[in-house]
């Protein structure tokens, strides 16, 4: 496992840990809610949202008109605006917007297990077997200002990406290798941590009552709890 990286590192730690498509775990969830009677509107955006007689009423995009007893809003990185715009009440909790950038390379070692190095400013990058012929460098974290939806990987993400590992690998890794770059936003809870690496990763629950009809708001949490955030949602709507 070390020999792709360079003679000087002659000592490492060894973890598991375990991966997941995320844009098929989004799908299976969707089916299987679909399968316990859940209606799965894809592409549908809701445009309004109000109190009447103790019930929400929602507008759709599509002139839709909906009623429930309970509205939850986990719009990740739109949570926020979701509430100010669609609901009309300022948030509970802020959100911090936190990019992180991607690049992926031809395979840079036959083994398929990961690495995790440490960079000289006190973040980590992982070089990750990627789709059998490739490996996924990543990632960065800087705070982010914009329209979530056009948020990409740039020039210096890229150099930052490939001098951190370059550091570690005997072969240096340039950014001409990259064959796709990417990049996310990550929607944590803002602690007020002066560094956007410092940010909290956990989730916070919000309950409203808005007009007598419960509204819960899901700041931050992350894929890995994905679960448990959903169980704790549950229980507080219980």
């Amino acid at each position: 496992a070390g020999a792709p990286l360079q003679p000087r590192f002659a000592r490492a730690f060894e973890y598991s840990d375990c991966c997941t498509d995320d844009c098929r775990l989004v799908v299976l969830n969707a089916r299987d809610a679909a399968a316990r009677g859940a209606s799965i509107l894809t592409r549908t955006r809701c445009t309004r949202a109000s109190v009447a007689d103790g019930l929400w009423a929602l507008t759709l995009d599509s002139g839709t008109e909906l009623r429930a007893r309970v509205l939850v809003n986990a719009a990740g990185p739109w949570v926020s605006r979701i509430l100010a715009d669609v609901v009309g009440q300022p948030a509970p909790a802020r959100i911090r917007m936190v990019k992180g950038s991607h690049i992926v390379v031809p395979r840079l070692f036959p083994h398929d297990r990961s690495y995790i190095f440490q960079n000289a400013d006190n973040r980590i990058c992982f070089a990750i077997p990627y789709e059998t012929d490739f490996t996924l460098i990543g990632t960065t974290d800087e705070d982010y200002q914009g329209d979530p939806a056009q948020v990409a990987a740039t020039e210096a993400d890229e150099r930052y990406l490939c001098e951190a590992v370059s550091d570690y690998f005997a072969e240096p890794v340039k950014p001409v290798s990259a064959v796709w770059r990417y990049a996310g936003v990550r929607p944590l809870l803002d602690d007020g941590a002066s560094k956007a690496q410092d940010a909290t990763r956990d989730y916070v629950l919000r309950l409203q009552q808005h007009e007598g009809a419960p509204l819960l708001s899901v700041f931050g949490g992350k894929l890995t709890t994905y679960r448990r955030l959903a169980e704790a949602a549950l229980t507080r709507l219980a």
